[in-house]
């Protein structure tokens, strides 16, 4: 109760201080993506009061930025509110299109979709509702933590801490409020105080704003013992690490895209531009690999998931195991590297860099004279739709963050939790388990292609393995109390590559909201909550925390 009395008391003194407006709630989420969609929903259901922030003009991330072609094998194995995003999605087609329309058949019981539709569901599941507030156009830009000596102050900022586990992370501090620039009314400042707050950034922003110490880059395959950490060249879909794989750590991460959506309707679409900033160069590669003969297809260079509505969502090649190309495609590995820790201006300059590359990918195979002819004809057929992104020229708004920061938290999950148990012949369980990783650990390249390595761009993995169960503890991060962290959460660089896809997010969001009230309600930190009530809240609501395939036996056979 005092406690209670003293943070009020601090809010209030804090609002005149600083001269900011001060909002109080149970749950602040920051970030709109699906993950922070998914953790003030849950929040919401639970019975919480949730404030919802989000930097855009748009909710859903970068799923409602093209990211539509679900990653998931096991359909199964994510549940919950994905399933119901799922279910909206195809209901949306059904009601707009008709039962036996193109368009139903076309989003393959809602794991395929437009865009556009993608934000409307988003948006639906949150206007549904009523005790959560969405407030876009929000920049977080500092936070306030509680000591042990009972003092409120300006947080210090979480240290980077690469490489293996530290053994002592120091003191734990209380986050207690956050204070964002209202971008709509710039040099505006708006604190808002919470019990919990959920980062649901790609990038893990607010905990590092709050203290939390994290990661960014590769760990060497030493650290943890982990068999495709570090630097390695492995052919695609194959587990072995070809000459030059040392293992070694370094500052990369996975390369970045955009996951654009184009179209063949003519009447829907506009053309595709020259870059200002193109440069032909950039391409070069993909031009050695045309005049090699290998590539004689606009599919040898970039894959097109057909949509619904005639439209395709455009990802990057990985090099085939067969011929070796793309050597290069819509991935820019390297130039991202400082992302994760960047500030605002710098982020924006790597956006529009990544732009520019990918635009001017599809310029240059539907113009450059050197572009073998039925290839220019073939990209020639596509534009950006008209109804696409209407606000930014029909171009994305998110670009594709595939890692940013990564916490340290109570649990580091690493390639090593895919091992089989000898009895079982599957992977270990876990007392905790929230939610189920069944993707396989995928990583795009680290590096850009190197001939001296042809057929393969240096960091790719993709490694299968049984559905994984994730641990609650991965969401709760070192020395910071108030704090759940269900994106950039507490994994190895290998790890993580298994837990980055949208539905875990979706679950793991789901989990945070769960949670949240779960801890409120039993006035206990989030680091102690009782997990068995979180994991039983969760399956009432048709989550998945355990999916076991077949068991495998221990030799193998």
């Amino acid at each position: 109760m005092k406690t209670t009395l003293l943070i009020t008391l601090l809010a209030s003194i804090g609002s005149v201080l600083f001269g900011a407006e001060s909002h109080q709630t149970d749950v602040v989420v920051v970030a709109a993506t699906p993950g922070g969609v998914a953790a003030a929903v849950s929040a919401a259901r639970s019975g919480a009061n949730v404030i919802l922030l989000e930097e855009k003009s748009h909710v859903g991330g970068v799923v409602s930025a093209g990211l539509t072609n679900t990653d998931i094998y096991k359909k199964a194995a994510v549940g919950g509110l994905f399933a119901e995003f799922v279910k909206r999605v195809r209901e949306h087609y059904v009601k707009t299109y008709g039962e036996n329309s193109e368009q139903v058949k076309a989003c393959q019981g809602g794991h395929m979709f437009e865009a556009k539709v993608a934000e409307k569901v988003f948006r639906d599941m949150l206007a549904g509702e009523k005790n959560i507030r969405l407030i876009e156009r929000q920049r977080v830009i500092s936070a306030r933590v509680l000591g042990a000596d009972g003092i409120e102050r300006e947080a210090e900022r979480g240290q980077r801490l690469n490489g293996a586990q530290p053994k002592d992370f120091g003191s734990t501090v209380k986050l207690v409020s956050i204070s964002a620039e209202d971008l709509a009314q710039p040099g505006t400042k708006v604190e808002f105080r919470a019990k919990t707050f959920v980062d649901a950034t790609y990038e893990g922003d607010l905990a590092a704003l709050a203290g939390v110490p994290y990661r960014v880059g590769r760990e060497s395959r030493e650290t943890y013992g982990e068999t495709h950490a570090g630097k390695i060249y492995l052919r695609f879909k194959d587990t072995n690490p070809q000459p030059g794989s040392t293992g070694e750590a370094d500052d990369g991460i996975q390369a970045f895209c955009f996951r654009m959506h184009v179209t063949k309707d003519l009447a829907n679409a506009v053309p595709i531009e020259k870059p200002a900033a193109f440069n032909r160069d950039d391409y070069r590669v993909m031009l050695d690999d045309m005049r090699s003969g290998k590539v004689t297809k606009l599919t040898k260079l970039m894959h097109a998931f057909p949509m619904p509505n005639g439209k395709f969502e455009l990802n990057n090649a990985h090099p085939a195991g067969d011929t070796g190309v793309p050597s290069e495609s819509f991935d820019l590995a390297e130039e991202n590297w400082g992302w994760p820790e960047a500030d605002v201006a710098e982020r924006e300059r790597i956006f529009q860099r990544y732009w520019t590359h990918a635009e001017g990918y599809l310029w240059f195979l539907q113009n450059d004279p050197e572009v073998p002819q039925a290839i220019r004809d073939e990209a020639r057929q596509f534009g950006f739709p008209k109804d696409e992104f209407t606000d930014n020229r029909h171009r994305p708004h998110h670009i594709y963050v595939r890692e940013g920061r990564r916490i340290w938290g109570e649990y580091n999950f690493t390639e090593r939790d895919s091992a089989l148990d000898n009895a079982t012949g599957l992977p270990r369980r876990k007392p905790d388990g929230i939610a189920v990783a069944e993707f396989g650990f995928d990583s795009h390249g680290v590096h850009k292609y190197d001939p001296a390595h042809p057929g393969v761009r240096e960091g790719y993995i993709f490694i299968e393995h049984q559905p994984l169960q994730l641990p609650y503890r991965i969401l709760v991060p070192k020395r910071v109390d108030g704090l759940l962290v269900p994106v950039a959460c507490s994994a190895s660089h290998v790890g993580y590559q298994t837990i980055r896809m949208e539905p875990v997010f979706m679950a793991l969001g789901e989990a945070c909201g769960i949670a949240a009230k779960t801890a409120a309600d039993a006035k206990t930190e989030l680091r102690t909550v009782d997990v068995p009530a979180v994991q039983k809240e969760i399956l009432k609501r048709g989550g998945v925390i355990l999916y076991e395939a077949q068991p495998l036996r221990p030799d193998g056979l």
